[in-house]
């Protein structure tokens, strides 16, 4: 899923189904469909600012981009014809700086919002197991994520990186990352480990793990403009949110759900809208400080409720 700067524009995909956008904050849906009337396995996604310029990444299929708010897409492959697993996507602002990774392969950015792109890979000729990525707000500061691996950042657009690693010289499971509006305040999870943020564009890390001593199945995490609405997700294990860039931090539970297992989450610019989604096939979504349940199927819109959980993060 992916979210506008705030939080008006929405966008959620699932595993063989649909793609879904929402103009109101997630109180009605279209669904689109950019690849004809079959289900598809979307993989990730991301929005400019105002959620006009979007890009959509599958599995084991191609990346589509919309410049329209989802109305119409055209199917973009830099990578050659072949199918592959987009894993990761980001965009800058205006949509026009995109990046994107593949789980075995390549990193790949674009400047003409997606109608070329050019292969990055910081790491050398080898193919990396690539499985996240974030941008600041004009595509120049990027994070990328290796499972089995490292960090890397770029502070020129993906044309050179750095190796960051900050839970020391040991390969780490990275499975999340996110990134404020410059590139500055970072956060980044673990796969049965912790959270890492930092404040210095990845120069330096510090360990971050709101649930105590135990290491957790890190998901999904999303950052506001400044990085300091932080949220957290566990693919088993509860949701988290920090209003102070990950100093503290509260489980942040929707009513009705017990841990849940949360796959995905963004924010909008001030940290007042969030959208989460569970792997049960649900979405949350949080405006103004108070949340608003809209319950998906895998293939279809069924249902919207309201509910009142207002727990101190998000009472006004």
């Amino acid at each position: 899923m992916a979210s506008d700067s705030d939080g008006s524009n929405l966008i959620a995909g699932g595993y063989n189904a649909r793609l879904y956008t929402s103009a109101n904050s997630g109180v009605t849906w279209t669904e689109r469909q950019p690849a004809g009337d079959v289900d598809k396995s979307w993989e990730s996604l991301a929005s400019d600012s105002d959620g006009s310029h979007l890009i959509a990444g599958m599995y084991l299929g191609r990346l589509w981009t919309s410049a329209d708010s989802g109305v119409t897409w055209t199917e973009r492959q830099p990578a050659g014809a072949a199918d592959t697993y987009w894993m990761g996507v980001a965009s800058d602002s205006d949509g026009s700086h995109l990046i994107a990774c593949e789980v075995a392969g390549r990193l790949w950015t674009s400047a003409d919002s997606g109608v070329t792109w050019t292969e990055r890979q910081p790491a050398g000729a080898a193919d990396k197991r690539w499985m996240c990525v974030a941008s600041d707000s004009d595509g120049t500061n990027l994070i990328a994520a290796e499972d089995g691996g490292r960090l890397w950042t770029s502070a020129d657009s993906g044309v050179t990186w750095t190796e960051r690693q900050p839970a020391g010289d040991v390969d780490k499971d990275w499975r999340c990352v996110a990134s404020d509006s410059d590139g500055s305040h970072l956060i980044a999870g673990i796969y049965r480990g912790r959270l890492w943020t930092s404040a210095d564009s990845g120069a330096t890390w510090t360990e971050r793990q709101p649930a105590g001593d135990v290491d957790k199945d890190w998901s999904c995490v999303a950052s506001d403009s400044d990085g300091s609405h932080l949220i957290a997700g566990s693919h088993v294990g509860g949701l988290y949110v920090s209003v102070d860039s990950g100093a503290t931090w509260a489980s942040q539970t929707p009513d009705g759900v017990s841990d849940g297992s949360w796959r995905a989450a963004d924010t909008g610019s001030t940290g007042s809208s969030m959208i989460v989604g569970d792997y049960s096939g649900r979405l949350y979504v949080a405006v103004g400080y108070r949340a608003l349940a809209v319950i998906v199927t895998y293939k279809r819109l069924v249902a919207l409720a309201i509910t009142a959980f207002t727990t101190r993060i998000f009472r006004k």
